[in-house]
This record gives C-alpha cells, structure tokens and sequence, in this order.
C-alpha cells in the first residue's frame, strides 16, 4: 500500500511540474509579445523622425 501512495505522489509532483512549465511557457509568450509592442513601437517612432 505504501508503494502504491508513493507512486500516487509522484504524479501528481509530475503533474504540477508540467503545470509550472505550462505557466512559465505562457509567461515567456507574453514576454515576447511586449517585446514586438516594444519593437513596433521603436519602429514608429523612428518613422515619424524619418518624416520629420
């Protein structure tokens, strides 16, 4: 029976690793996403000098 709880446990430790990679996954996407704003933006600007 202990052996069985014990493999129980690992699981579900697997399972919140792969949860907290999920997270960090979706935190890395946004951080790219602000990084093209970002970028989009210096563009912008560096096209309004351009026109000025």
């Amino acid at each position: 029976m202990r052996i069985f709880s014990s493999a129980i446990s690992y699981q579900l430790s697997a399972i919140s690793y792969q949860l907290s990679a999920i997270s960090y996954q979706l935190s890395a996407i946004s951080y790219q996403l602000s990084a093209i704003s970002y970028q989009r933006l210096a563009i912008s600007y560096q096209l309004s000098a351009i026109s000025d």
